[in-house]
């Protein structure tokens, strides 16, 4: 017979795949013979999102999920072999978007986040897949939004998902194909280390002059502990990508694009308070290369942070305040052009979160969108949600 188990719902979204995951962190364990076991988890969310105040496009109401997809996620863990442990898991992430009579990216998308697979031994833990990167991943799991909506894109919101704090606050972690290394927890430190794939980012920003010369490297160091009524969280995570210029003429024959981020999680009796910041060469507004360089492949600058603080009310209702900010630099070549993109985003979130029960969490938040850009004017924008989630 199933067993259910209550879990964090940040597990659906790749806290399995930092530390130890697999199906030692499932829901449903559905079964298994001689050690080996099979469960499955996932979770469906559902929200009513009004965004009111984009420029040129008045109001617009959606039926959609929030920042996550729904996941149903497949776990198998075989039992411990010669001091090793082989575990595998496998996602879906179907869109509940119904889509837009004018098309767009959300019509009845389907994701694949998740396929990897983990060796986990004395020497720490080997990941080999698809799973959510290490540089910012610490920054959206945390986020609050992670169980909301946060930012909406676009003029009718047709993305698979909402943006959360992604462009307000820190760089999306984004889901990559990897090899990482994790080491064991030495007294509260873990470091890790992946290199990824990534050839399709960067290398085709300006028209496909450049080329993936290297894969993207990763890294994140964490220090955890606990206290008298309490938990601390630390971390340092990094990034480094180099591609080469096909054509030598057009800037450098190489760009390097890089960042890092810095933050810390404190849980004290109730309160929960998170500050994290980022910086970062050649990444671009979301950290996924679209407007990272300019004409001739000289990188732009991007800086950011975000701080929320939070109380949960006996255990089930919490409460939390959130605000952040990104910017992006124009380059010398972009100011002599008067080239246009958005300079500084930022938003503020209040947000309430109820676990009525550990499968159901209900949601109301309200977002305040502000985007100024180098040479268009500003917009602002009220975001109102509410909705819930279902996860087992």
């Amino acid at each position: 017979m199933a067993t259910l188990k209550k879990s964090a719902l940040a597990t659906l979204v790749g806290a399995a795949a930092m530390a130890a995951a697999g199906a030692a962190n499932a829901t449903i364990v559905v079964g298994g013979e001689n050690g080996y076991t099979f469960s499955v988890d996932g979770n469906i969310n559902q929200f009513y999102v009004h965004t009111n105040g984009r420029r040129g496009e008045g109001n617009t109401s959606r039926v959609r999920n929030g920042l996550l997809p729904t996941f149903l996620g497949f776990n198998v863990q075989a039992p411990e072999m010669n001091g090793l442990t082989v575990g595998a898991r496998i996602s879906i992430s179907p869109s509940t978007n119904g889509g837009s009579y004018f098309g767009g990216a959300g019509t009845n998308a389907m994701e694949q986040r998740e396929a990897f697979a983990t060796v986990d031994g004395d020497f720490g833990q080997i990941l080999m897949g698809k799973a959510l990167g290490l540089y910012g991943s610490h920054n959206i799991l945390l986020d609050q939004t992670l169980y909301g909506v946060g930012a909406t894109p676009g003029a009718n919101g047709d993305l698979e998902t909402t943006l959360g704090r992604i462009g307000y606050g820190y760089d999306y972690a984004y889901w990559r194909s990897q090899i990482r290394y994790t080491t064991p927890n030495m007294n509260g430190f873990q470091a890790a280390f992946a290199v990824m794939d990534a050839p399709s980012s960067l290398a085709t920003v300006n028209d496909g002059d450049l080329r993936t010369n290297q894969p993207r490297f990763e890294a994140d160091l964490s220090y955890a502990t606990a206290f008298d009524g309490g938990t601390f969280k630390g971390w340092l995570s990094g990034v480094s990508q180099k591609v080469k210029a096909d054509n030598t003429t057009i800037g450098s024959s190489s760009v390097r694009s890089q960042g890092y981020t810095i933050g810390a999680n404190v849980n004290v009796s109730g309160f929960d308070f998170v500050a994290a910041y980022y910086r970062n060469k050649g990444l671009g507004t979301l950290g996924l290369y679209g407007d990272s360089l300019d004409a001739e492949n000289s990188r732009r600058k991007g800086r950011g942070y975000y701080v929320q603080a939070g109380y949960t009310f006996a255990g089930t209702t919490k409460a939390s305040y959130s605000y952040g900010e990104s910017k992006l630099d124009r380059t010398s070549l972009d100011r002599a052009n008067s080239v246009d993109f958005r300079e500084k985003g930022r938003m503020h979130t209040f947000g309430i979160y109820h676990d009525v029960t550990a499968n159901l969490k209900l949601v109301a938040e309200y977002s305040r969108m502000e985007d100024k850009y180098h040479v268009a004017s500003s917009e602002k924008r009220d975001v109102f949600a509410i909705g819930g989630f279902v996860s087992w």
